[in-house]
């Protein structure tokens, strides 16, 4: 049903949505499919590509490759009976996605394009989309790829140069503000080398958190360039500092197990509180989620970064600095 009008713009089609996303039920096709029919119940086509787009939204930002893997087959398992659905009588989705003119599949061949993309590259650093898109449709994805960028994903970082050019134009005064915010996190972003600030160099007490349960303390030591301690069996890898996402800057380090499996501690500390920390003494909180990844070949320590995810959310942890000094 071309005539609707795709994704509205009042941010329904990004917001986060966890808990309603949950909800949706999910069908299987007959037993010789066994594919899984995302979001199958939703009355309208709009209705149906607002919530296959929060899905790929929360993968992009919360997930690791396992579960992009797992998303761009799924999504690309569903373009047969979406086409059934919205398009009856119309023939089956076109082999060379270029040739699709249905403007809802061209969506979401945009969506399992995109999926695919940031599993195989690891980064997306184009924003436009891959497939021929309709006006409405290709505004819906440029509000995608923008709240995608201004969240900070790990698997969508433009390029300096056009990341302002490549977001759409403000509406309101809050994108003008969320625009400005991306620009300077791209442009505090424009030296690749990791940062390793004096002011967070020390020992950090570490409280691990499940369920909103401790379940461990242990002891973390930042030394000059990056250089990780902890007490053995485990072995301390890298930290660093990254800018954004918006107001708050990105404070990632790794630990080595005994088994090889490098635990990745990856936590967002405010800027203001930052600053107001050097003149107060007050110690410095970091707060985060725990990532589990397996190191492959000798690939850079930039690209080692990457949120490989497999236990999305299992551990939480929060780090107080305490040593920390008064810069007068």
């Amino acid at each position: 049903r071309d005539g609707e009008q795709p994704l509205p713009t009042n941010g329904e089609a990004l917001q986060d949505g966890a808990d309603d996303l949950q909800k949706k039920k999910k069908k299987k096709t007959p037993p010789d499919s066994g594919a899984v029919i995302l979001c199958s119940e939703e009355p309208s086509m709009t209705r149906q590509l607002n919530a296959l787009t929060n899905i790929v939204h929360r993968g992009l930002l919360y997930g690791g490759d396992q579960e992009l893997l797992v998303l761009s087959e799924t999504l690309a398992d569903n373009r047969k009976p979406f086409v059934e659905r919205w398009y009856p009588g119309t023939g089956p989705p076109e082999e060379n996605v270029n040739d699709e003119t249905r403007l809802g599949v061209q969506y979401l061949n945009a969506l399992v394009s995109l999926s695919r993309l940031a599993y195989d590259e690891g980064i997306v650093r184009n924003l436009e989309p891959m497939v021929s898109l309709g006006q409405s449709y290709s505004n819906a994805y440029e509000r995608l790829m923008a709240s995608l960028v201004e969240k900070g994903s790990g698997y969508v970082q433009p390029g300096t140069s056009d990341v302002i050019s490549d977001m759409p134009k403000p509406r309101t005064a809050q994108e003008e503000l969320g625009r400005f915010a991306v620009w300077e996190s791209a442009f505090r972003s424009s030296n690749k080398e990791p940062s390793y600030p004096d002011d967070l160099e020390g020992t950090w007490e570490v409280k691990d958190e499940v369920g909103g349960e401790t379940i461990g303390i242990s002891t973390v030591t930042f030394g000059p360039q990056g250089e990780v301690i902890v007490a053995p069996p485990l072995q301390g890898l890298r930290w660093r500092l990254d800018p954004g996402p918006t107001h708050l800057d990105t404070c990632t380090f790794q630990v080595l197990s005994e088994d090889g499996t490098i635990l990745q501690y990856r936590g967002f500390l405010d800027r203001g509180a930052r600053l107001e920390a050097r003149f107060s003494g007050r110690p410095t909180k970091i707060r985060g989620s725990v990532m589990f990844q397996m190191r492959y070949g000798t690939s850079s320590y930039w690209k080692d970064m990457l949120p490989v995810n497999y236990k999305t959310g299992a551990t939480k942890f929060e780090m107080t600095k305490k040593d920390t000094e008064k810069s007068f």
